[in-house]
């Protein structure tokens, strides 16, 4: 089956789900070659790997696929500039080869990026920047325009392989700068990287595409899993199916739980250090179309920078960084909020930001190495793949410890690699230089809509419009209740051809109902509807999940209920 070809027919009243494909799959599949626990960016890029090459595979997630730190991410591909300072030239360097691939691959979804960046010192933090470059200091200063001048030099030539960005462009006069900015500002250097426009697509593509090799292949979300006797047997939380797995090699791609994923399977390893780090969302117009289009990154004020870029319509400022040992941590502190809002507020003189225009927050755990000294700011971001041999487990674990959502087709690759020779067996297909589902030409049309709408879903599924259109007809077109950019027939098809059982996963990675003002509590409702005839699942269940979503920042931002209601 090519990756072409639909592997559900998606059409008809009663068309077969990705979940129960996925159950039938399951019966057949009693002894994979690999199991992957974890849906994220790492898992479901190692499963594409496996798949492509052949290997029968499962792989399950307890949750939905693409949360934790891969559903709470920045949307950027980046080569990692800032990681110069602390001389981690190769992950640099595979960083900006792997964000001019997805430019080049997967640019229905990936785009060149300007980013703009205030300097308020010339020199000042230069001498800083050298020590820590040298090894001797740990410690960050402000940012200085000579050395982000030669930290650029170095960054662009390690991009200029395979699709190279434009080069960067420097001005010292405030006839070139943006509007509004500080009257301190010194410089302004504005350079390119990529903006991931929906990263949780982008993994639901690379799902796909494995799922499209054949019925060897199969992926559950919303599954619990027990290891016993060498054995894992699964559990479907939304069915009866129970299924009895004896993998070959087990892949623990589950980022933040790798360690307590790891004890579950009889190891005891502590490869992590979790990072918790918040992103706000905002709905401030004045503050989107002063930005242009452009991302700005600048220095907080104390020589932490700051990161905010446009999305739809909102703009995206994060992150902080916080420690935690708690890989189930999600909440977003008042401090942290207040930190963002506060850095954010001094970018434009002219502008304000306040708590009012947050319409939603995302927060993820960043699964870095543990035994890495400092500050969460200076740790490392590179991956690596640790194997081990638990006595109670038959086949080898291979965990994929830390690692940044740019380099995840590398890391993918990598493991798939260890994976293909524990099995004995051969790569015979490269993704270096492969296009992903939606990339293809297509144009609105050929879609057989309102050119608007054939618009919109181009720009939200690339070339998988084609297969989204046909449930975007006639009553599929109406419009959702409060969200009239978003329509029915797009919300079926996020729970058919991709896996969305409940409201948090429609709302936070199907799709970008709490971007725009905001989610509205009658969109909530009429999810529910379609949640329930799609899938069948408990009216009482769905009802609490509402009630849930009523009082959850993630998804109602500064208007969610308090916890008391």
């Amino acid at each position: 089956m090519t990756s072409s070809t639909p592997f559900l027919s998606l059409q008809e009243p009663h068309a077969e789900t990705l979940r129960e494909d996925t159950a039938r799959r399951l019966e057949a599949l009693a002894d994979p070659e690999v199991l992957i626990i974890g849906g994220g960016v790492n898992g479901v890029a190692t499963l594409r790997e496996l798949a492509l090459n052949g290997v029968s595979c499962v792989l399950l997630d307890t949750g939905d696929f693409c949360t934790g730190a891969s559903g709470a991410s920045s949307r950027m591909a980046h080569g990692g500039l800032r990681y110069l300072e602390g001389r981690e030239f190769r992950l640099v360097a595979e960083s900006a080869r792997e964000r001019n691939r997805l430019v080049a691959h997967a640019g229905h979804l990936v785009k060149p990026l300007e980013i703009v960046v205030p300097i308020e010192h010339r020199l000042r933090g230069f001498g800083r920047a050298v020590l820590r470059f040298l090894g001797l200091s740990k410690r960050s200063g402000p940012m200085s325009l000579l050395a982000l001048e030669g930290g650029l030099l170095v960054y662009e030539i390690f991009g200029r392989r395979e699709h190279p960005l434009p080069s960067h462009s420097t001005f010292l006069r405030r006839s070139g700068f943006p509007e509004g900015l500080r009257d301190t500002t010194r410089a302004v250097t504005s350079y390119f990287d990529g903006q991931i426009t929906q990263p949780e697509g982008l993994v639901m593509e690379m799902l796909r595409e494995a799922l499209d090799q054949g019925p060897q292949v199969a992926a559950l979300n919303h599954v619990s899993w027990q290891a016993e006797g060498g054995a894992i047997t699964l559990r479907d939380r939304f069915g009866t199916g129970s299924w009895t797995l004896r993998p070959r090699v087990i892949v623990n791609a589950t980022g933040a739980w790798i360690d307590q994923v790891n004890a579950e399977l009889g190891g005891n390893t502590r490869y992590l250090r979790g990072i918790k780090g918040a992103h706000l969302v905002l709905h401030n117009p004045q503050l989107f179309e002063r930005m242009a289009g452009r991302a700005f990154y600048f220095d907080d004020g104390t020589g932490r920078m700051v990161i905010t870029l446009p999305v739809d319509r909102n703009v995206l400022v994060g992150t902080t960084e916080v420690e935690t040992t708690d890989p189930d941590d999600r909440r977003v502190a008042e401090d942290e909020i207040a930190y963002l809002l506060r850095a954010m507020d001094g970018l434009f003189t002219d502008i304000s930001v306040d708590r009012s225009q947050i319409v939603s927050v995302t927060s993820g755990i960043r699964p870095l190495r543990r035994g890495v000294e400092g500050s969460a700011t200076s740790a490392a971001r590179d991956h690596a793949l640790e194997e081990d041999r638990f006595p109670a487990c038959p086949a080898p674990v291979l965990s994929l410890v830390g690692g940044k959502w740019t380099t995840f087709r590398a890391f993918g690759e990598e493991s798939a690699d260890r994976a293909l020779a524990l099995l004995g067996r051969s790569r015979r297909v490269s993704t270096a230089a492969r296009d992903y589902p939606g990339a293809s030409a297509c144009t609105a049309e050929e879609l057989d809509l309102p050119l608007s709408l054939g618009k919109r879903l181009i720009d939200r599924y690339g070339a998988l419009a084609r297969e989204v259109a046909p449930l975007c007809r006639d009553e599929g077109a109406v419009p959702m209740a409060g969200a009239s950019d978003w329509c029915r027939g797009e919300i079926r098809w996020a729970i058919r051809a991709r896996g969305a059982a409940t409201l948090e996963d429609l709302v936070l990675r199907r799709t970008r109902l709490s971007f725009g003002e905001g989610l509205r509590p009658e969109t909530l409702e009429d999810l529910v509807t379609l949640l329930s005839q799609e899938t069948g699942r408990d009216g009482a269940e769905l009802e609490a999940e509402r009630r849930a979503a009523l009082r959850d920042p993630r998804l109602m931002g500064t208007r969610a209920e308090p916890a008391s209601i």
